[in-house]
């Protein structure tokens, strides 16, 4: 059949704090499903195809990426099936208008919508748009199967009551929500096609070294693992992936690295996984074999992983396989936050893992989240105590992130059964807050959202003072690798893409449209 799936153009506050600049590793793996299944499969990759285009919105935002309209001119006038991405819940308002666009073009065409806030908001999703079908969770075997069930029947007439595919949600044709039963993960991730990176611009990326991670050149993203055993009340990733943490085989892992290497000239990875050290015994072996192999790249873990399995032993091993940076995510330093978040982790021993980290050479950041419904000032000042021991044991970054209920956590369904949530555009935007301290959106009833933007602000000022006071070498380093270009550190990173960003936002006020280099 003829499939078209669409990555839709990214949303990005004025002040935004991170780069999203990164190319679709979800949609491309999805898309490597159905190459292999002999489908034929184009990808519209609407930030990749223009990556320094952008267009201002009314909330003092930029849409970065295709217009809506040429996303909808390129879809192939006979695909049968349209599949969208829909990750981010604050970029749900433009992948609802672009589904309008799909449905108001092709109306026989099934649209299937899927990601992470798909998957949270199914229903939502469904009656919010022309959506058809939402795939919930890993897409690989779903979508495949609603290929199969679609192209059984007549165009035009799908009756969507017969839809019996594990993992897919839609609207009965009497207008009832239907869910379908959870379809089980996959056992074996190596099984799974190796993403479709032929299909999208991946040289623009390679080519500017865009990524998630510091810039250390020509970076690939790739996967380890899938999901995580924790069950953060914060957090989707339970609904999204189920608590189950599954690793690749270290061998057939390497293999495919060694493929990127080979084929795009790679020099750094970057791990998108939700936790990618779980087991002390997978990451001693991966680290090892990189050795033996005698491969070399550096990596990294920007995402976030955890810290029990990383001791002295692992942190020398890290850097010597040639990983440079990676992110912890304690959240809080308040042992009665920790617990209402159900975050299990260990103070201690997480400055323990910081300092192996550090004295081997790593760039560790770290990222802490206030504004939990039910903080107070006295759990706050924990965690800021907590973030001055981060700078004394030698941590370099920090991001202090404002707490937003995603759909599909604990903590927003709770939040919406209290009333405290209405689930509209208003709401959508302002998830945006959590990486953007103009917005900050407080959501304890002991913070004002003034205060909170306030005590995010001040408590990235103490840890950066504290952590040059007890290094006065770094901030000159930070200054040399910003007038550079050169990138160590994710704070490095993040100043200099909002340079970036502004530079070619003048550029395009001026009307000299052309890439900032």
């Amino acid at each position: 059949m003829k499939i078209s799936l669409i990555r839709p153009p990214i949303v990005v506050p004025n002040w935004n704090q991170t780069s999203l600049f990164t190319p679709p590793l979800g949609l491309v793996y999805v898309a490597g499903a159905l190459v292999r299944a002999g489908h034929d499969v184009q990808v519209i990759d609407a930030l990749g195809e223009a990556l320094d285009v952008c267009t201002p919105t009314e909330d003092d935002c930029f849409l970065y990426g295709l217009t809506l309209d040429q996303i909808v001119e390129r879809v192939d006038k006979n695909t049968e099936i349209v599949g969208i991405q829909a990750g981010f819940s604050f970029e749900w308002p433009t992948c609802r208008e672009i589904i309008k666009l799909l449905k108001d073009r092709s109306p026989n065409a099934v649209i299937v919508a899927g990601g992470e806030h798909a998957t949270a908001a199914p229903e939502e999703c469904l009656r919010d748009s022309d959506a058809d079908i939402v795939v919930l969770g890993e897409g690989e075997q779903t979508m495949l199967e609603i290929v199969e069930w679609a192209g059984q029947v007549e165009s035009g007439k799908a009756r969507f009551d017969d839809v019996s595919i594990s993992g897919a949600a839609f609207l009965s044709n009497d207008g009832s929500f239907l869910r379908n039963e959870a379809r089980a993960r996959q056992k074996q991730l190596d099984d799974i096609a190796w993403p479709a990176w032929d299909l999208i611009p991946i040289e623009s990326y390679l080519d500017k070294e865009y990524g998630f991670g510091v810039n250390r050149g020509r970076s690939m993203p790739v996967l380890a693992s899938r999901g995580c055993p924790y069950q953060c009340t914060f957090c989707s990733s339970p609904q999204m992936w189920t608590t189950r943490w599954v690793a690749r085989d270290p061998d057939l892992l390497l293999d495919e690295l060694q493929f990127y290497i080979d084929t795009y000239k790679i020099d750094n990875f970057d791990f998108y996984d939700l936790t990618a050290i779980v087991k002390k015994t997978w990451i001693v072996d991966f680290c090892r074999k990189i050795e033996e192999r005698g491969m070399t790249f550096t990596w990294q873990l920007p995402s976030g992983t955890r810290s029990e399995a990383i001791d002295a032993e692992v942190a020398t091993l890290l850097f010597k396989s040639g990983c440079r940076n990676l992110s912890y995510a304690p959240e809080s330093g308040s042992p009665t936050v920790l617990a209402r978040i159900k975050k299990r982790i260990k103070i201690d021993k997480m400055l323990d893992s910081v300092r192996v980290c550090v004295s081997q050479g790593i760039n560790v950041k770290f990222n802490i989240m206030l504004g939990f419904p039910g903080e107070t000032y006295a759990e706050i000042r924990q965690t800021i105590w907590f973030i001055a021991k981060m700078a004394f044991a030698g941590a370099h970054d920090i991001s202090i992130w404002a707490f937003s209920p995603y759909p599909g956590s604990e903590l927003f369904n709770q939040l919406s059964k209290e009333g405290r949530i209405a689930v509209d555009d208003a709401f959508y935007n302002s998830l945006r807050s959590y990486a953007d301290t103009a917005q900050t959106r407080s959501y304890s009833e002991h913070v004002s959202d003034k205060a909170l933007m306030r005590i995010r602000i001040a408590g990235m000022a103490m840890f950066y003072l504290i952590s040059w006071m007890v290094r006065p070498w770094r901030p000159f380093r930070m200054l040399l690798n910003v007038f550079s270009g050169h990138q160590d550190s994710r704070s490095e990173q993040a100043i200099l893409n909002l340079l970036r960003r502004k530079r070619f936002r003048r550029n395009d006020v001026e009307g000299e449209l052309k890439p900032v280099e």
